[in-house]
This record gives structure tokens, sequence and C-alpha cells, in this order.
């Protein structure tokens, strides 16, 4: 005759990195069972079953943990973040380059060799310096151009001049060393691949250095800034005249 609810036993089972306590109440009868048979038979079940108990419980934790509200989960996408190129494409009003109605800088080039300019971008985030946890306050910029050009084997690199001063005639003196010169064929690009803004300014520069040879040609230049997973990018077309 079944003669209630009680707790008739506590056993303790292995489960390899942890022992765990497994209370348990039973519907007895007379049966005679004593409390290590008991957990003998609790024994014999949880290593029969336990692949499904641990899939149990994880299946609850699981539950549990994607029953959370979205309301208390941050996602940050980006709002707010402002890249682009400065106006003149330079903060140094001395050396912010011209442009037309239709968006088109300008720089002359020099004439000779390379021709030095350096272009500047802004990143902000609502009108304050970027942060972020990762990188702090100062950001790596990739930059990329649409033109290069070929130094060949043989080629001058620069023309090297030593000045003294000569004690006996009382002048400076210039001497001409042997010129530095390319042992090996190169491509060149006319723009550097990565810099950093700065950590109080959130302004990014960058040096280009068309040649000569590029007379009349468009320099299109891009540059990209990542944020987590998200990415933001801009380019510009200079005219080299």
């Amino acid at each position: 005759m079944i003669i209630g609810l009680r707790q008739i036993g506590k056993c303790y089972i292995k489960t390899g990195l942890r022992v765990s306590s497994v209370y348990f109440f039973l519907k007895i009868k007379n049966y005679g069972i004593s409390r290590m048979g008991i957990c003998k038979i609790m024994k014999v079940v949880y290593l029969k079953y336990k692949y499904f108990f641990q899939r149990g419980i994880m299946a609850i934790i699981l539950l549990i943990l994607f029953s959370c509200s979205t309301d208390d989960i941050i996602i940050d996408n980006g709002d707010g973040i402002a890249f682009e190129f400065i106006d003149g494409l330079n903060d140094d009003e001395r050396y912010k380059l011209p442009k037309d109605e239709n968006g088109y800088y300008y720089l002359t080039l020099d004439g000779y060799g390379q021709t030095i300019q350096r272009i500047a971008v802004k990143l902000s985030r609502n009108g304050d310096v970027v942060y972020s946890s990762y990188d702090g306050y100062s950001h790596n910029l990739e930059w990329s151009s649409n033109l290069y050009w070929w130094l060949l084997e043989g080629d001058v690199v620069a023309n090297i001049t030593r000045t003294y001063f000569n004690p006996f005639t009382g002048e400076i003196q210039y001497i001409n060393l042997p010129p530095l010169v390319n042992w090996q064929e190169q491509l060149i690009p006319t723009i550097n691949s990565s810099s950093y803004t700065d950590e109080d300014t959130g302004i990014g520069n960058i040096v280009i250095a068309p040649i000569q040879e590029m007379l009349g040609d468009t320099l299109i230049i891009s540059v990209r800034y990542k944020y987590k997973s998200i990415l933001f990018k801009d380019s510009i077309n200079i005219i080299l005249k």
C-alpha cells in the first residue's frame, strides 16, 4: 500500500568534473529496497542516460539566455560617425588645393621628380573624437590610389651633395657625392598605404607623390576606416596639371 512521499536518501554521483548531489523522492511500497540499493539504481540510470541529462541542462541554460530581453543588449552600429576629406584636402590654409564646381581638385606638379602633397581627412562622432575600446582615440586608416610608376634598375634615386666649411678659404664648400642608384625594378605607389588619426583632433594625414610623367592624369585617392565590423570609406579625384 502507498503510504505517501518522503525523502529517503541522498547519494552522490560523479559526473567527470564535479560531484553532483542528487536528491530524490520516491513513492514507496514495502519493497524493502535499501538506501544503498536506490543509489546504485540512480547511478546506473544516470550513466545510461547522462547524454540526455547533459543536453537537457544545456537546453535549460540556453533557454534562460535567449529569453533575456533584447532591450538589455546594446548594439553599437557606428551611429553618429562622420568620415570625410577636409575641404581643400589639407588643414593648413597655405596648402589647400583648389576645387572646381564638379568636385575635382587640382594639383600643380613641380615640373621634375615627385610632387609632395599632404592630404587630410577627419574622423569624428557627433562632433567629438571617436573612441573605441580596442583602438582608444587614435585609429588606423587604409589608403590607396589608382596611379603607380616604375622605378627601373639603374635609375638615379637621389643626388647627394655634401657641404662643409673650408677653414683655409673661410667659405662653405659643396661636394657632389656619387648618386644613389636603384639596383632592381620597383613598382612605386603614389600614396602611402596607412596612417593614424590624431587622438586630440581626429585628423588623419597621408602624403601623395605623383611624378611629372602623370601630367594630365586624374589621381583617385581612396581611404577606408573600419569601426568594429562596420566599414567607412570615401574617395576624391585630383587632376594633375
